[in-house]
């Protein structure tokens, strides 16, 4: 059984995209409630990664949320 999907976001202190389309985005890449836990940083100091220790998660900056095309 695949676990609940977790996203985890940086304190967003000086975001390269909006949050709200970030968050829209990654529903589109990551639909349903099943899935990986996702730390998407906000900007290029990549706080939220340096400091998280989960080996299995996703790790995107926004920007990369907003450029990644969908999986067919």
């Amino acid at each position: 059984m695949m676990k609940k999907k977790k996203v985890r976001y940086c304190g967003n202190c000086n975001p390269d995209e909006y949050p709200g389309d970030v968050k829209k985005r990654l529903e589109e890449l990551f639909p349903g409630e099943a899935g990986p836990t996702i730390l998407v940083d906000g900007c290029a100091r990549a706080c939220l990664s340096k400091k998280e220790k989960d080996t299995g998660a996703v790790v995107m900056s926004a920007r990369e949320v907003m450029t990644r095309r969908k999986k067919r």
